[in-house]
């Protein structure tokens, strides 16, 4: 076994072995480790006893735990901890140690968002209910009533809307929700964790593809967790689910439920076909089974390539395999954050809109980009009419808790006064206002055709979604005159009902019955 070769960049750190306490050494060690923290989001990998080519060399075990108190003094001195430690003995007598090391902010924990996706009554909601209460299921749906937002999801067995879960996880990567007399308390995991994963369930049924797709696309998602029943296999649903967060590039690892119910050789056949299906052109990624422990660091870097699809086999009923999931999550690293966005120009897409008494106007989004700060003036559009509105942010909420700014990367709410609730609608943007800033009614865009029975036409008509928009559009001035399954071509779209915010480069998918399609902009035409 050998490690990649270390790059001089990312969030990963290779030392042979550090004993050496002076106190210029370990500043220099500290500005290395605080680096590494920032490259990786506010979490960096240690692999001590390895050297700078990925070679296991190992070390004696007295020479790994000064070196292990050496790491943790450095960390200690930039606010972070070791989190998770893996100790393996590669030859005789000889160690090396795998160290995930977190940085600890002011407020807000370090936060991972992943979209839960998969067809009905895969256990989706199961397996949430699973890792944020700490209970086993009883195999008729207790879990997932227990977390479900609406009284028709419980009775139907289905997620009809985007569900947010928090999954609270502490410095030694134990799961805060199971120690809180209410696990589902969105304040007090996010006060007591060092870590939050946020679970962004979504409906696996067709009828509420719209939903999922607002879910994937408008929720600054990091990784999408696949999950797939044992008794059904991987259905056409969960198909199209796999194929969607392949083409939009999205880090992919699945979970296989029910195992319990079945024999290893139906369970392994299941795998086995994911296995193919991931081969398929347009899709083309490998495959990787964790077993134990020793899969968990390996599976998340070679995740990383986006080419790779790590599978974990877990029962809801019994416990298999949880207890390995659970760890995965702790050592799955977030999004970097590039500290140039944070003076970008601030863009939040707006998903909902509340009237709270006492508060007034509240919205929820996501923030694309920049910094949101509180008692500033934004604008806020585009109106029927194209133009933007003024408004003050009074207030912002992450997770319940009152906070000062939000950047990139983060799902908020934000009070705002001086403008009226009615005017305001989902897929609208909250913008400092310049000369950049213009509606759109039409767009030129590259699209591929994934699916389509028959045969598109200038004149065709079918729904976007972009973040939080979705609205549908015209296809007029097709370069290729006809767009048929896997054809790609340039495209001149138009917004039917009003204009909307959108950007260059800005990935979007189009749906119409059975037709599924992905598009890129790549002009503004007014």
């Amino acid at each position: 076994m050998k490690y990649p070769k270390e790059s001089e960049t990312g969030k990963i750190e290779y030392k042979l072995l550090i004993l050496n306490d002076d106190e210029t050494r370990l500043q220099s060690l500290a500005t290395q480790m605080k680096y590494r923290l920032e490259e990786g989001g506010g979490e960096a990998f240690y692999i001590i006893g390895v050297g700078d080519n990925g070679e296991i060399i190992g070390i004696e075990r007295d020479q790994l735990d000064k070196s292990i108190a050496t790491i943790e003094k450095i960390a200690s001195t930039i606010n972070a901890k070791i989190v998770h430690k893996r100790i393996v003995e590669v030859k005789s007598r000889k160690f090396i140690a795998e160290l995930l090391i977190r940085i600890f902010k002011e407020r807000m924990p370090v936060q991972v968002n992943i979209a839960v996706m998969g067809h009905v009554n895969a256990g989706k909601s199961t397996l949430t209910g699973a890792l944020i209460l700490g209970k086993l299921d009883d195999g008729n749906g207790t879990l997932r009533a227990l977390i479900a937002r609406h009284m028709h999801e419980i009775l139907s067995g289905r997620t009809s809307s985007v569900t947010l879960r928090l999954l609270g996880l502490d410095s030694n990567g134990n799961i805060i929700n199971w120690t809180l007399r209410d696990p589902l308390d969105e304040a007090e995991i996010t006060l007591k964790s060092s870590k939050i994963i946020r679970l962004i369930d979504l409906g696996g049924h067709e009828r509420y593809l719209r939903t999922t797709l607002k879910g994937l696309l408008g929720y600054e998602v990091d990784y999408v967790m696949l999950v797939v029943g044992a008794d059904d296999g991987l259905s056409a649903m969960g198909k199209e689910h796999l194929a969607v967060a392949s083409i939009l590039k999205f880090p992919i690892f699945i979970v296989v439920t029910k195992v319990d119910k079945y024999s290893k050789e139906k369970t392994n056949g299941i795998v086995n076909d994911i296995r193919n299906i991931l081969k398929i052109p347009g899709i083309n990624r490998l495959v990787i089974e964790v077993e134990n422990e020793e899969d968990l660091l390996n599976s998340i870097l070679a995740m990383k390539t986006k080419r790779v699809v790590p599978i974990f086999k877990v029962s809801n009923v019994t416990g298999e395999g949880l207890d390995l999931l659970m760890k995965f999550l702790n050592m799955l690293p977030p999004k970097k954050i590039d500290k140039r966005d944070e003076n970008e120009e601030p863009l939040v897409y707006i998903d909902e809109i509340y009237n709270v008494s006492g508060v007034g106007t509240v919205v929820l989004g996501s923030v694309v980009r920049g910094m949101i700060t509180t008692n500033r003036n934004y604008y806020i559009g585009p109106t029927r009419l194209g133009d933007f509105k003024e408004v003050k942010v009074k207030s912002i909420q992450v997770n319940k808790i009152f906070v000062d700014k939000v950047s990139s990367g983060t799902i908020a709410t934000f009070a705002i006064q001086g403008l009226d609730k009615d005017i305001l609608r989902k897929g609208m943007v909250l913008t400092n206002h310049n000369s950049k800033v213009r509606s759109s009614r039409k767009f030129k865009a590259k699209v591929m055709v994934l699916h389509h029975p028959t045969t598109i036409k200038e004149g065709y008509v079918a729904t976007l979604h972009l973040y939080t928009i979705r609205q549908a559009i015209r296809f007029e001035n097709i370069s290729t005159k006809y767009l048929r399954s896997g054809d790609a071509a340039e495209v001149t779209l138009s917004f039917l009902y009003r204009p909307e915010y959108i950007e260059k480069d800005q990935i979007f998918v189009f749906r119409e019955g059975r037709t599924r399609g992905l598009g890129i902009v790549i002009d503004l035409l007014d």
